[in-house]
């Protein structure tokens, strides 16, 4: 194997010249730089990752924690995350908890272990989950949340205006003039959900509607969820008018449940999603949803701790984005207002 004191044979100069060189703690005449490349070009010699953290005192490494990777709203924050980290020379470490609070906080003590120079955490969140990102933080690892609120500044926050999304869904349905609308969520008391169930159940309330519990159906985030949650609609008497899903996957579950009983959106049955995300637009047909800043957050996420990994005095920052309407072709008029 390859290692520093090859290079340096080479390059013909001292071994401590080399790792100055390479862990960027001194600048050398250029003729000696110029050696010491060709060297490592020469050897195709990799810098020890473990020899730069002992310089440097940084890994390059943030550490992302996020429940799944398979909803495409998950995908595009990392993807957004990775290419600023990486503008600034950071490289993004990706563990996935599943949405279980005993494997987060595990992950959180093996990114801390692992010595990332930083963590990004994503929702649901727990007790739990608060507790060992806040002990992270205080333990000098700098913490950047999305929708993730901890105490006393203790990490940098980034979210969207969920219930105001939530709002706008239920007052675009409203509008239109239905008054069953179906709820299709994961666990209510999660942060991922309750915003936008309390925005259900308030604007309901606010237009004199009564909550009738049987139209909440609660399930797993994804497309086969929505798909089960919608079909217990419709083994209902009453069949609602409206969906609101908590989020694009679970609406275009319901979508596909719908076409298996016949039932024809937006003509006897309105959809609303949640989310924005790329195939929300190329469903059949198109889906009516609430979209959030996704890009935008990834990046405020990463930038705000890389703020925090340069400058050891910075204070969090904290930022709430608003989310906003796209009206596709999943939504109209309910069969007895058309």
């Amino acid at each position: 194997m390859v290692n520093i004191y090859d290079v340096a044979r080479l390059a013909g100069v001292s071994t401590a010249t080399v790792s100055r060189y390479v862990n960027g703690s001194s600048n050398p005449r250029p003729e000696t730089a110029e050696r010491i490349e060709r060297a490592i070009r020469e050897t195709g010699y990799v810098p020890s990752s473990a020899a730069r953290t002992l310089v440097t005192k940084s890994t390059g490494l943030i550490g992302f924690l996020t429940s799944d990777l398979l909803n495409p709203f998950t995908s595009e924050l990392a993807q957004s995350m990775a290419e600023h980290a990486g503008r600034s020379g950071l490289s993004l470490l990706t563990a996935v908890t599943f949405g279980q609070s005993e494997r987060f906080t595990e992950l959180v003590r093996e990114l801390r272990r692992h010595q990332v120079d930083g963590i990004i955490a994503t929702p649901p969140e727990s007790p739990e989950v608060v507790q060992a990102l806040t002990d992270a933080s205080r333990a000098g690892t700098p913490v950047a949340t999305i929708g993730i609120t901890l105490p006393d500044d203790a990490g940098d926050f980034v979210s969207c205006d969920t219930y105001g999304g939530g709002v706008l869904a239920m007052e675009h349905l409203l509008g239109l003039g239905h008054r069953q609308i179906g709820f299709v969520t994961g666990d209510p008391a999660t942060s991922v959900a309750g915003s936008r169930f309390q925005a259900y159940r308030e604007s309901l309330e606010r237009a004199g509607i009564g909550i009738d519990q049987d139209l909440i159906k609660e399930g797993p985030l994804d497309r086969e969820g929505g798909f089960a949650a919608a079909l217990e609609l419709f083994d209902r008497r009453d069949l609602p008018t409206a969906i609101f899903a908590v989020n694009d996957l679970i609406a275009l579950g319901a979508i596909q449940a719908a076409a298996s009983r016949q039932i024809r959106i937006p003509e006897e049955l309105s959809i609303v999603g949640f989310d924005d995300i790329p195939m929300a637009s190329h469903s059949t047909p198109a889906l009516t949803t609430i979209a959030q800043p996704r890009s935008e957050l990834g990046r405020l996420a990463a930038e705000f701790l890389i703020t925090r990994l340069r400058d050891k005095q910075a204070k969090p920052q904290s930022v709430r984005l608003d989310c906003s309407l796209v009206e596709r072709a999943s939504t109209t008029q309910p069969p007895q207002a058309g």
